[in-house]
């Protein structure tokens, strides 16, 4: 063994250890500091469709007929088979509603396609969800108009709200 200590490349070969040691360092530090940008843009992303949601008066509106709040209409004015509405009023109402399902769209396309967002962050919109997963006819509108992801998502979130 003390051959080996003698041996005149002992220099180089401990230099080439610390050239690794450092490589793998500064690797690991690239993507422990990217992991944290990406979370740190997940945050950013969904605290701007919070707020939205939050701020937009026509999301603001169908959330209110959602949640059954509304004074003057009711989701099965909108959605029901036989409404008391004329058709004008209730196509509005329909693209108020398309509206809040494209967003809802896009996070759960974010969860269950992209996986850029976590089951966790999606249930932070969940009370929408569960709003929506109340009512047969907005789950057939979903599921008949291109948000099936929307359902899709709900079935998943369902096992975590019992």
């Amino acid at each position: 063994m003390s051959t080996f200590f003698a041996h005149p490349n002992w220099e180089a070969v401990v230099a080439s250890a610390v050239t690794i040691v450092t490589v793998l360092f500064t690797v690991i530090s690239y993507i422990v500091t990217r992991l944290k940008e990406l979370a740190w843009r997940r945050t950013e992303f969904l605290c701007e469709q919070s707020q939205y949601l939050d701020n937009d008066p026509v999301l603001v509106e169908t959330i209110t007929i959602l949640e059954g709040r509304h004074p003057d209409i009711t989701i099965s004015e909108i959605f029901g088979a036989e409404t008391a509405i004329d058709s004008a009023t209730r196509n509005e109402y329909l693209q108020k509603f398309d509206k809040l399902f494209n967003l809802l769209w896009r996070l759960c396309y974010a969860h269950l396609e992209t996986k850029a967002i976590s089951r966790k962050e999606l249930e932070g919109f969940g009370w929408y969800f569960s709003k929506i997963s109340e009512n047969s006819s907005l789950v057939e509108y979903c599921e008949n108009n291109g948000f099936d992801d929307i359902n899709t998502a709900i079935e998943k979130l369902k096992r975590f709200w019992t």
